[in-house]
């Protein structure tokens, strides 16, 4: 099975740093941060909703996702953009991800987390005259299954103020978008003090999706794994003789 694997290796090889060169390309012009397995899409300058926890209020915007690999992902950070005036002061971030939200319905959660340090990065968008910033959190280890057709996770994450402020989860039509879905599904929810899990759209007008994304990589397959072996392995093999020569 090796020897079957390896003797791609040179048919393979050229192909795969074509497909690098094209990816590296893409990922200097998207939005999408490095690594993103899923991004639902930049600001579309259309609206946004209150998504955060500070003294006086509590509001969390969910999109959904699709892990699409079969051995699933390993998610080693999360992020939301949000627009946030600069009295809202962000001293952290909660995060989580779900699965089976529905209306009414919070689901299974499958992950959680809050940080004192989160990441806050400009995107260089204004809306409303305030800038949009990413909110990352990063250091995680959450591995997360490929789901049965039909079924979705959930993220949000939230930025956290000590003083009240304001911060809005801004919405996407999807463009720039990296995985499934792409900012195009109207499956989105808002869960605060007032309301619980309802969909988005019952709350603004073109609050339909939502600028956030999960950052990590695929586990990968057997076959994958055996192929990358080889190819190392035929690399060294190179390198060994040229020293040699």
């Amino acid at each position: 099975m090796k020897n079957k694997y390896c003797s791609l290796v040179r048919a393979v090889l050229p192909a795969l740093f074509v497909i690098a060169a094209f990816v590296l390309n893409a990922t200097a012009i998207a939005q999408a941060p490095p690594g993103s397995l899923w991004y639902n899409g930049d600001l579309n300058y259309v609206n946004a909703l209150p998504n955060e926890r500070d003294p006086s209020t509590q509001a969390a915007v969910y999109d959904d996702f699709d892990v699409a690999a079969p051995l699933g992902w390993h998610v080693t950070a999360v992020f939301s953009d949000n627009i946030i005036t600069p009295d809202t002061a962000t001293t952290g971030a909660d995060w989580e991800i779900r699965s089976g939200v529905s209306e009414g319905n919070a689901g299974t959660l499958i992950a959680s987390g809050t940080t004192n340090s989160p990441l806050l990065t400009h995107t260089g968008r204004f809306f409303f005259d305030t800038p949009e910033y990413m909110v990352e959190v990063t250091g995680l280890n959450v591995f997360l299954p490929m789901l049965p057709a039909g079924q979705h996770y959930w993220l949000n994450v939230t930025p956290v103020s000590y003083r009240q402020g304001s911060s809005l989860n801004t919405t996407t039509s999807g463009f720039n978008c990296v995985g499934t879905p792409c900012g195009n599904d109207d499956n989105a929810f808002w869960n605060s003090t007032k309301y619980f899990f309802d969909h988005t759209y019952n709350h603004c007008d073109g609050c339909n999706d939502f600028s956030m994304g999960v950052i990590g990589s695929v586990v990968p397959e057997p076959a994958t794994v055996a192929l990358l072996t080889c190819g190392m392995g035929a690399l060294l093999i190179v390198v060994h003789r040229r020293r040699g020569a």
